[in-house]
């Protein structure tokens, strides 16, 4: 089980760039609007199959064949550091595990000596945390998905032949 245990407060697009592409002049619909720009953020993230903004994330293997192997997979791709790797030997205690990392293109592994006990790795992953660093074809698909979410489209907000290309263009690919 993978679960974000802590996400940047920043947005990829500001408040006031979406409001004036669908021409709002009031404010009291920001709080919503910031909502449809945090929506539309994690439509694209599942779609490019990565994180843009730093986030926290906890994992935890259930499966006996990853908790017994020696090279696990983390499942988000641009992981920038290990916070702690650990075996959990009940529900409240954890031990430090011995590790190392290896990263194979986009996909991070973390390397272990194996053990019986199921494994949590706490990590951060993400394209960066700096809104001026986030490339500009991310924050137009951003732009254009909130929009149609907010104009409640009838057609489905990834179907825009720029989006699709923006995604896909995007999106991590792995080869074996």
């Amino acid at each position: 089980m993978n679960i974000i245990i802590k996400q940047s407060d920043k947005q990829i697009l500001d408040l006031s760039i979406l409001k004036q592409h669908l021409r709002i002049e009031h404010d009291h619909e920001d709080a919503y609007l910031k909502e449809v720009i945090s929506m539309a953020t994690d439509i694209l993230e599942k779609n490019i199959e990565k994180p843009i903004l730093k986030k926290t994330y906890r994992y935890i293997f259930y499966n006996d064949e990853y908790a017994n192997t020696k090279r696990i997979p983390i499942p988000v791709s641009h992981v920038t550091s290990i916070i702690s790797v650990q075996k959990i030997l009940n529900e409240n205690e954890r031990e430090s595990i011995k590790y190392t990392v290896e990263n194979n293109r986009d996909k991070t592994y973390v390397i272990t000596n194996g053990t019986k006990y199921l494994i949590e790795i706490t990590y951060i992953a993400g394209i960066t945390d700096n809104a001026e660093e986030i490339p500009k074809d991310l924050q137009f698909a951003v732009l254009q998905i909130a929009k149609n979410i907010y104009e409640c489209a009838e057609e489905d907000v990834l179907e825009s032949k720029y989006i699709k290309h923006i995604i896909n263009s995007n999106r991590t690919l792995y080869i074996n």
